[in-house]
């Protein structure tokens, strides 16, 4: 049986290696990118069980703008003039 790899791009030359680097990790190597993983893995299951509780979405919501630069007060933001007649 034969199996057909598709793709739907193509890289052009160049791009890819035609012969990668093989890399040997050691144990202090995997050491390092397990406990990296686990990391990621505890970040993941924190933001997991705050969304089942359904507790945190605004502050999580209000720590991102903070990352992204956006301001989530309303002290900076302009006022509309009233208009009364």
């Amino acid at each position: 049986m034969s199996s057909m790899i598709t793709t739907s791009t193509w890289v052009r030359r160049g791009v890819a290696a035609q012969f990668p680097t093989k890399y040997e990790f050691d144990e202090d190597e995997m050491g390092r990118i397990s406990k990296l993983a686990r990391m990621q893995l505890e970040d993941a299951q924190g933001d997991l069980n705050a969304a089942r509780e359904g507790k945190g979405d605004d502050e999580a919501m209000d720590e991102d703008r903070k990352e992204d630069g956006q301001d989530t007060t309303d002290e900076n933001k302009a006022e509309k003039p009233n208009k009364k007649a």
